[in-house]
């Protein structure tokens, strides 16, 4: 604590500013003096003279009394004894400047050729002049305590502003490692699944698995892309669940269908990278699990106030429990679901629900934040690649 307080009390103002500040304050002393003594005959330059030579000291002592009051601050917890020894100290400090001053006064009779005027020896010192020197040592201590604490108050919002920027550095980049974590942990599952039906198709229907492997270069494509961020445009996420739904549906051969259903006023809406690919994989693989007829899947995304609500649902036999919490959880929704905690914590929801006409719908809600590259059209290199179908 020391130490801090000596590397504050060295960030003294300047010798300008102290001569200015004292100067000043015996302009201003001497102005209220002629006024008090107005009609009587007194030489104007001597008299203002006489009236620096009482402050020109301080300008020479500040800078020890900048220092005192930094090793003793007195607005901390212990304020009281560091009080104390500020005045213990003052004693000694205001005796040298009344000592100063008389030296001025003489130095300014000499320049003045006005005869000497040895008022007291050195050793006596009359109370009155003490007391005025004390006064001003007083001044001087004040003004120190208000210059540190303008410097400490300056110090903390800077080292604030620093945190708060290392803090959303380390956020940004926490962000980026969880979708790097996210990549390696989908790509593999994702991947081998769709090579291993390619490689099933290949006997089958050579044409169709080629379709499929060029479906499957354009969402790698998106997926191993370089500089990717934690959050994307909804358009260009769309567009990357549209290319794995153009896999998937060779798949199925026909029997699967999805409708998008996505307000334009949304599709700058941020949301996490791969947000939507992992819940319709869900969908496919468990909520279509069993079911004999042709499954559909709906993607909706509508804006409700300061709110983002982004809903899969499919007709597939629904949940095998009533919760969320009560899920086992595969790799791509466990994912989503630690994502959006650390990503919006307290400020998004998600939950499952069994739909009445069967089947499952997954629902998410985001507070809503505008891609701020609006107004320029969505550049998503996979949003030419999907739509071929």
């Amino acid at each position: 604590m020391v130490q801090k307080d000596k590397a504050t009390a060295v960030r003294y103002p300047g010798f300008a500013p102290v001569l200015l500040a004292w100067t000043l304050l015996a302009v201003l002393a001497f102005v209220r003096h002629r006024l008090l003594v107005e009609g009587e005959q007194t030489h104007l330059l001597r008299d203002f003279a006489g009236w620096v030579t009482c402050y020109c000291p301080w300008v020479l002592l500040t800078p020890f009394v900048f220092w005192l009051e930094g090793r003793f601050p007195i607005n901390r917890s212990d304020w009281r004894r560091n009080l104390v020894w500020l005045a213990l100290a003052g004693i000694p400090i205001s005796y040298v400047s009344s000592q100063l001053s008389v030296l001025l006064s003489l130095l300014e009779q000499m320049v003045l050729r006005e005869p000497l005027n040895f008022l007291n020896p050195w050793w006596v010192m009359p109370w009155s002049e003490y007391l005025f020197h004390f006064a001003l040592y007083s001044f001087a201590v004040a003004g120190a305590c208000i210059f540190r604490n303008l410097i400490e108050t300056q110090e903390s919002e800077r080292k604030a502003a620093q945190l708060a920027l290392e803090k959303s550095e380390i956020e940004a980049s926490l962000r980026r490692s969880e979708l790097e974590m996210l990549r390696m942990r989908l790509n593999p599952h994702f991947l081998f699944n769709s090579l291993q039906n390619i490689s099933t198709l290949a006997r089958q229907d050579p044409e169709s698995a080629s379709q499929m492997l060029a479906r499957l270069g354009d969402v790698l494509r998106a997926a191993l892309r370089k500089g990717a961020q934690a959050q994307t445009a909804l358009s260009a996420e769309i567009a990357v669940t549209k290319a794995y739904v153009a896999v998937e549906q060779i798949r199925f051969a026909g029997r699967l269908s999805v409708l998008f259903e996505v307000d334009a006023e949304t599709e700058r809406a941020m949301v996490p990278s791969f947000l939507l690919q992992p819940l319709v994989e869900n969908a496919i693989t468990h909520g279509l699990r069993g079911v004999q007829q042709a499954g559909a899947i709906w993607i909706r995304a509508l804006r409700q106030g300061d709110q983002l609500v982004l809903t899969v649902s499919d007709n597939g036999s629904g949940p095998p429990a009533e919760r969320l919490a009560e899920l086992e959880m595969g790799i791509g929704l466990g994912s989503t679901c630690e994502r959006l905690e650390r990503m919006y914590p307290g400020r998004h929801t998600i939950s499952m629900q069994k739909l009445p006409e069967g089947g499952t719908e997954v629902r998410i809600v985001l507070p809503l934040e505008w891609d701020q590259s609006h107004g320029e059209k969505p550049t998503h290199e996979l949003a030419t690649a999907a739509d071929r179908r």
